[in-house]
């Protein structure tokens, strides 16, 4: 048994290697954070989150707009708009808070998405420190705890998406946070862990809806509360119900107009399920379990983390059984949608990330020891670590450069004189011509479906914008009468691919997230974004 001595050089230790961690995760968060900036659909969704923060600070009415999402990550970015009005003023910038609404509306456009994305940020290094939070009180070993921290901060999905202002690394971090006093409940039922479960339980809920599967870990926590506590009926009944009332009062401070307007939240919710689960695409349990957990896990941690659940079934600790009563339901919700996107899983990332490690150190110790089981421990630690990190650094070297709409948008702005009659294609990958509001618009812009067949283009039309994709074809394509009639009445003069034209690789794209920054094989690609390319109309058209 360590001595007192021993246990605070260990604990020391541990918090300084954590440290480093967190650092080591705040820097894969925060590198390549302006991606495709200002264009407003760099990355799908942040407009919803990013558009309402920026009315609430510019106009102060709380109302989110949509009941599509709870109302927690809105508010928060706007907090977010609220800390750094608060920072420039300190520093002489800002007088009132509509000099920050101008400088965003005109000066600035695309700073708000910036701001708003160090909300996923915090809450993407927060998550780092509560993977070791969970793993010490599941397993009670610090090395374990800082091993599956050290995993967490260069995991490529988490690191992917904590660059962007969305609701699911917020969830995420509320998720694991609740599940960590569930499993300290276990141990210990005081009615201050079950409240915190409770509480963190509600914020990830006003994160995101389907995020409330966690309370059935908190309702666990209370059933073996009993057997291995003997707090009996009423004790354990007294523990869930605070948990439940936390529950609720964080969820309706947080997100008060789903209560207020009840009525539209099952308007949104019937319409968000037919978009889920209607039409004819595949479940999203295949893709998740071919594609989505391996590459965003890495191969063979994949395989610990699926041997671990399977370790934890087995053993039906009540540790393992918390944890397990949201990783199982909530992959079975997301994997029965009809639209595989990556961001749906990461709630779940943590937990197997958390699970895979202790297996494979179990593992380790279980058929090495001596001066074996360290090279071997060392040599695993490596192992489950290099992928996650490669794919973290390709994916931000990527998300460092121009992506080819900016770059488009850029030469547009240097190569065409103003007030140029300009047809852009309509689509996710359509460049922002007219980005500069300073001015009356540089550009005369109309836009155009280039899907159907339909060659029409107005005759005063001096240029034609078009973006195409080789795997998102749902967002970014021409149709081939259009590029007949490029082929015969335009003339190319600018192209801006983000392919590398020497790779024989060709990179992964989920085909439904209409997210031009590759999943997996970022080797093939110079830059995010699609092939913009700018043709001059014949005048003799």
């Amino acid at each position: 048994m360590a001595t007192e001595a021993e246990e605070q050089l260990s604990r020391a230790t541990s918090y300084s290697g954590l440290a480093v961690i967190l650092l080591v995760a705040a820097f894969l968060r925060i590198w390549g954070l302006d991606y495709g900036l200002p264009h407003f659909l760099s990355r799908p969704d942040e407009e919803i989150v990013v558009g309402r923060a920026y009315t609430i600070f510019a106009t102060g009415d709380w109302f989110p707009g949509t009941l599509l999402y709870p109302s927690l990550v809105m508010y928060l970015a706007t907090v977010a708009l609220g800390v750094y009005y608060g920072i420039g003023r300190g520093m002489g910038h800002y007088d009132v808070p509509r000099d920050l609404v101008f400088e965003i509306a005109l000066i600035h456009p695309g700073l708000e998405f910036w701001i708003c994305r160090w909300v996923s940020v915090l809450a993407g290094v927060g998550t780092v420190w509560a993977v070791y939070a969970l793993s010490v009180a599941a397993f009670g070993r610090r090395s374990v705890g800082l091993v599956a921290a050290l995993m967490m901060a260069v995991n490529p999905i988490h690191v992917r998406d904590s660059h962007f202002a969305t609701v699911d690394i917020t969830m995420t971090f509320f998720v694991v946070l609740c599940l960590v006093f569930s499993v300290r409940a276990v141990v210990r039922p005081s009615l201050a862990y079950f409240a915190l479960a409770g509480v963190f339980a509600g914020l990830a809920t006003s994160a995101k809806y389907n995020a409330g599967l966690v309370v059935l870990s908190i309702v666990c926590a209370a059933w073996y509360a009993i057997r291995s506590q003997g707090i009996g009926w009423t004790g354990a009944a007294k523990r869930l119900v605070t948990a439940l009332a936390s529950m609720t009062v964080a969820f309706a401070l947080t997100s008060p107009y789903v209560l207020l307007r009840f009525r539209n939240f099952l308007d949104g919710a019937g319409r968000l399920r037919g978009l889920l689960y209607g039409g004819e695409a595949d479940l999203a349990l295949w893709g998740h379990l071919s594609s989505t957990l391996p590459r965003g896990l890495g191969w063979l941690l994949f395989v610990a983390a699926m041997w671990g659940a399977m370790r934890a079934l087995r053993r039906r600790r009540p540790e393992d059984v918390v944890i397990l009563l949201f990783l199982i339901p909530f992959f079975a919700l997301v994997a029965s949608v009809r639209f595989t996107l990556p961001r749906y899983v990461l709630p779940i990332v943590p937990l197997l990330v958390v699970l895979g490690v202790e297996a494979a150190d179990r593992g380790v110790d279980r058929w090495f020891k001596g001066r074996w089981r360290t090279i071997l421990s060392i040599a695993t630690v490596v192992m489950l670590l290099v992928p996650g990190l490669r794919d973290s650094v390709h994916f931000n070297r990527l998300a460092a450069r121009l992506d080819t709409r900016v770059q488009a948008t850029n030469w547009i702005k240097q190569n065409v004189r103003p007030q140029t009659h300009v047809v852009l294609c309509k689509g996710y990958g359509i460049p922002l011509v007219n980005e500069d509001r300073r001015r009356p618009p540089a550009f005369k812009v109309e836009e155009k479906d280039c899907f159907t067949g339909d060659t029409e283009v107005p005759s005063v039309a001096e240029f034609l914008v078009t973006h195409e994709h080789r795997q998102l074809t749902s967002y970014s394509r021409l149709h081939p009468n259009l590029s007949g009639w490029l082929a015969d009445h335009a003339e190319l003069v600018a192209t801006f691919d983000p392919y590398r034209q020497e790779s024989e690789r060709e990179p992964f794209f989920h085909g439904a997230d209409a997210f031009y920054l590759p999943f997996a094989g970022f080797e093939a690609l110079e830059r995010g974004g699609p092939i913009v390319k700018v043709w001059a109309l014949a005048a003799s058209r």
